[in-house]
């Protein structure tokens, strides 16, 4: 079934945005799951050697001698035969990284769903430009923009990141997994470390990661709360350029061509604007919305780039052409293809686009049809 957190942000034109939102939840999945795994590496190990040591003790009462082999310890990591220790370094690593990683597109999912087109770009949208970009937004106002403007601050995420980055440029920080043969205790730890000046303490593995990791979950579900919550009763104020699904119209020579959707003589994709007031500029995406089905199988919600190369822009209530849109960049899209999903920008043109447009109406090029993602008008001659 279709998230509705993607139809309501399609709605409110920050459809873009729901990428972001899932490459969160990915990350923090992937993390999960290393975490658990993890967890049964050290709780598998800790009572092997509990056993072992036990043993130990139990033939000193018995026979009077009681030694402790010392033995390698190894799991298997997809057919990889690993140091236990090792493989603990390995998924903490892997959980940190991705903990890491997380804040970078969380600062994108929320500049993307809440500031539209005056969002920063994704170079420059970091953690702590969104965090005080925010502040400046008073509808936006109120504890959770409050608390992402912590973020950068918080010792949770200077933990992550701290470690992460110690990592990067500094040394590797290797995990403690130590048994104590006197206690029969185990002990897997990340040991203290410092970067600019904060230390960091010892602090026992599983807890800190999972502090870690509750840490970023509760920040996604507090986003996505807040943004459910604003946009059930406001829209979006920086999407007035942005448009889904620009018409087609097609010429037909017979009935059964039109049947058919077979060889229009004519066609173009247009947009209908009031000729004394046409904007600066269209954003524009296709979507086909079935999310209205009383049949919960059948709904479904999809979201392209689009492809066109040319539009025209027709007079609202007439079929007058007075200009051509035409896409800003230079990239060839195709429905459902590898592209990040946005809404592609648009320029409009209204003096000295005749040949073009009669070049789009009239000409053989292979012309496109995505009857589910554009209201057709089908005229027979």
């Amino acid at each position: 079934m279709q998230d509705s957190l993607y139809k309501l942000l399609k709605d409110k034109k920050v459809a873009d945005s729901y990428q972001f939102y899932t490459s969160c939840e990915y990350k923090l999945y992937f993390a999960e799951s290393s975490f658990q795994a993890l967890e049964n590496i050290i709780n598998k190990y800790q009572q092997t050697e509990t056993k072992r040591v036990n043993k130990v003790y139990s033939d000193a009462v018995t026979t009077g001698v009681g030694k402790y082999i010392a033995h390698d310890n190894a799991v298997d990591y997809f057919g990889v035969q690993m140091n236990v220790t090792s493989a603990m370094d390995k998924l903490t690593m892997e959980i940190m990284g991705l903990l890491h990683s997380f804040f970078d597109t969380y600062a994108q999912w929320l500049n993307s769903s809440l500031l539209g087109e005056d969002a920063l770009p994704i170079k420059r949208a970091t953690l702590v430009s969104i965090s005080q970009k925010l502040l400046s937004y008073p509808e936006y106002a109120g504890a959770f923009v409050r608390k992402v403007s912590s973020i950068p601050n918080e010792d949770q995420y200077l933990y992550i990141a701290d470690f992460n980055n110690t990592l990067k440029h500094r040394y590797q920080i290797y995990v403690s997994n130590r048994i104590d043969i006197l206690s029969v205790t185990g002990d897997v730890s990340i040991p203290p470390f410092t970067k600019d000046g904060r230390l960091h303490i010892k602090e026992d593995a599983l807890d800190v990661l999972k502090k870690s990791l509750d840490y970023c979950k509760d920040l996604l579900g507090d986003s996505r709360t807040f943004i459910e919550q604003y946009y059930s009763t406001n829209n979006n104020n920086y999407v007035s350029h942005r448009t889904y699904n620009p018409k087609t119209f097609l010429l037909f020579e017979s009935e059964e061509d039109c049947n058919a959707m077979r060889s229009p003589k004519n066609h173009y994709h247009y947009v209908e604007v009031d000729p004394t007031n046409i904007p600066d500029k269209f954003q524009i995406m296709l979507s086909c919305d079935r999310m209205d089905r009383t049949d919960k199988d059948e709904q479904s919600l999809d979201c392209c780039n689009s492809p066109y190369q040319i539009i025209m822009l027709r007079e609202m209530g007439s079929d007058k052409i007075v200009g051509i849109l035409k896409p800003d960049d230079t990239e060839t899209y195709k429905l459902n293809d590898e592209h990040e999903l946005r809404y592609r920008q648009y320029s409009f043109i209204t003096t000295g686009y005749e040949h073009e447009m009669f070049t789009a109406i009239c000409g053989e090029e292979t012309f496109n049809i995505y009857p589910c993602f554009s209201d057709l008008t089908k005229i027979v001659i």
